[in-house]
């Protein structure tokens, strides 16, 4: 049994821990940022390919207060490395810090890795560690005093799924454009789906995905599987179990528009990397004159935020979007932006909204359930 260390972007926790609960997982402790969660050694591939909205997914290694960097070294060199690391193994510090004494996260990485160095080459009796090898990556986190040693099994973050091949300019991240989804609730066969503004196409993608239940990291590597850190065949098993748990014959109806029409092939052709493209009707639509294409629907979308686009307003932007909705009766809208005057450009107050990071961008999820 092992500890993992799931780390979220800020104000997703609750929706991975749905998504935990619903891979069958129990006792989960959930902070800002990151859950904890008791699994197996084998969990760590099923986590990485079918988790939507974390980030990584982190061995928990060890754990011990650290108040001065001696005991910062002391605790990490104390810890069997040559068990897991290779004599040639290419060794990546990264960290973090939270409401502790030893807040430069430069510093604890320089110790822990000067750490891990001494004692590999005290296991190994060599004067120098090459570093040729295969790439392990350690996090050290530092969380109200305590260190955790994390060992980091994704590697690139989670939210590269791997269909992305062309993007837009200031494209909203796979796994928070999960997030939105699962969010809203979308009921698939009852709910025609719109991204009104759908750029490179990640919004209606993701939400394909979810329909189909085809994993995310379905197509991708892990560093974990590179480094060999867990068996070859655990990672085939839980790529088999996720390819056996595709709905392929399920009905529902995903819309993606956006007003240029070279953002509407970019979408089209990253849907195809994945297998969604014919899942998805994308064409070219000015998002101010869009009309109601059924009688249920949903808007899931994320317009642009800068104080101009082209030769438009924003505020502009928004109130004539806003006014066009207003035509959709029985659907509703969820609008994620930055843009802090989307309520006065609406002419009414969300019924509620959700702080999300996209990235280290801070937005706002509006919900509105009519307008």
């Amino acid at each position: 049994m092992i500890e993992l260390f799931i780390a979220t972007p800020l104000g997703t926790e609750s929706v991975a821990k749905e998504e935990l609960i619903r891979l069958g997982y129990k006792n989960l402790k959930v902070e800002n940022g990151r859950i904890f969660v008791s699994a197996e050694l084998e969990d760590i591939p099923k986590l990485n390919i079918n988790l939507r909205t974390p980030n990584r997914i982190f061995a928990i290694l060890n754990k011990f207060k650290a108040q001065t960097f001696d005991e910062l070294f002391d605790g990490v060199y104390s810890y069997s490395w040559h068990e897991i690391l290779p004599k040639d193994a290419k060794i990546l510090i990264t960290g973090r810090t939270e409401k502790s004494k030893l807040f430069s996260i430069r510093a604890c990485q320089s110790i822990t890795k000067k750490a891990i160095v001494e004692k590999l080459k005290s296991k190994y009796n060599v004067n120098l560690l090459e570093e040729t090898g295969q790439l392990f990556k350690i996090e050290i986190a530092m969380i109200n005093d305590w260190a955790y040693l994390l060992f980091d099994t994704t590697g690139d973050s989670l939210h590269k799924r791997g269909y992305r091949k062309l993007i837009s300019k200031a494209p909203l991240k796979e796994n928070i454009a999960a997030t939105l989804i699962l969010l809203t609730k979308w009921q698939e066969d009852r709910e025609v789906f719109w991204d009104p503004f759908c750029g490179c196409g990640t919004i209606a993608i993701e939400a394909a995905m979810i329909a189909r239940n085809i994993a995310p990291g379905i197509n991708r590597t892990f560093l974990a599987e590179k480094n060999g850190f867990i068996s070859p065949q655990e990672w085939k098993k839980s790529r088999l179990e996720a390819i056996e748990r595709i709905d392929y014959h399920k009905k529902f109806e995903v819309l993606s528009s956006d007003i240029d029409e070279s953002m509407v092939h970019i979408a089209r052709a990253n849907a195809k990397e994945i297998g969604v493209d014919k899942d998805i009707r994308f064409f070219r639509a000015d998002a101010r004159k869009i009309k109601k294409p059924s009688e249920k629907g949903i808007i899931v979308t994320n317009p642009p935020y800068g104080e101009r686009i082209d030769d438009m307003d924003i505020f502009e932007l928004y109130r004539d979007f806003g006014r066009c909705l207003k035509t959709f009766d029985n659907w509703r809208f969820f609008v994620l932006s930055a843009y802090d005057k989307i309520e006065k450009a609406f002419g009414r107050k969300a019924d509620k909204n959700r702080k999300l990071y996209n990235g280290k961008i801070k937005t706002y999820l509006y919900f509105y359930f009519t307008l």
